[in-house]
């Protein structure tokens, strides 16, 4: 028997990356789940890749109706995992603002509206994880706007744990540091702002001295979905980053 048989879990941004590894995980653990993506292509890949278990919805985390329209139809839930969004990088004088507005649209809204439509529907002992990321905790230079969002993931988060606890739903945030896919491993010496920035992160930054990979950041989420007693929890997966 799986540590998650019978539990249905809905995750966004559930296509590739940290979302697509943590929906294997849980698929592997025994749940059914739900993941959601804007892309409709890498959408049915990832669930021919997941098997059976796995449900593709096409939706924009962005979009309030969409997020509607993904939940609605599901009777329960046990696991939210809202994954979904992007980064900007940029100097704070050379970013054009609106990329910042729509960096909170779906990194900072798309996850208060997951939370809003799911929590009606999660019974006692559910689960919620937010994602934000190291810079809530650490100033990082090139992400202002990104390191504003984390922090404000951060507190929606602590805020819903005390709000929720009377149900007996917790909630928690996966805070990852520098989690690269293998392609981009590979790709880190390959130079370029992106790259470059991740290699000093590595050198300069990480007591590990080595990115982490989406297998990590589902361990975490295992964590936080078999822990009963783990509530308002910001989960740093870093490598030791935030401990400088």
């Amino acid at each position: 028997m799986g540590r998650l048989d019978g539990k249905v879990a809905v995750i966004t941004g559930g296509s590739s990356n940290i979302g697509f590894t943590i929906a294997r995980r849980f698929i592997d653990e025994g749940a059914q789940v739900v993941i959601a993506a804007r892309g409709q292509a890498r959408l049915d890949r990832a669930v021919a890749k997941l098997g059976p278990a796995a449900k593709g919805v096409c939706a924009d985390a962005a979009d309030e109706a969409q997020i509607k329209a993904l939940i609605a139809p599901i009777p329960k839930i046990d696991l939210l995992v809202t994954c979904a969004g992007h980064w900007v990088f940029g100097a704070i004088d050379e970013v054009p603002p609106k990329k910042w507005i729509e960096l909170f649209a779906g990194r900072f809204f798309g996850q208060m509206y997951a939370c809003h439509y799911a929590v009606p529907k999660m019974p006692k002992g559910s689960c919620i994880m937010l994602c934000s990321g190291i810079a809530g905790r650490s100033g990082q230079p090139y992400y202002a706007g990104g390191s504003a969002l984390c922090g404000a993931v951060n507190s929606m988060a602590r805020s819903l744990a005390i709000e929720l606890a009377p149900r007996d739903i917790r909630v928690n945030v996966l805070s990852p540091g520098l989690i690269l896919s293998p392609k981009d491993r590979e790709n880190i010496r390959s130079g370029g702002f992106e790259n470059n920035l991740r290699l000093g992160f590595v050198e300069n930054q990480i007591p590990l001295k080595r990115p982490g990979r989406p297998e990590d950041m589902a361990d975490a989420a295992m964590f936080l979905a078999g822990c009963n007693y783990a509530n308002g929890m910001v989960l740093d997966i870093d490598g030791g980053w935030t401990a400088r």
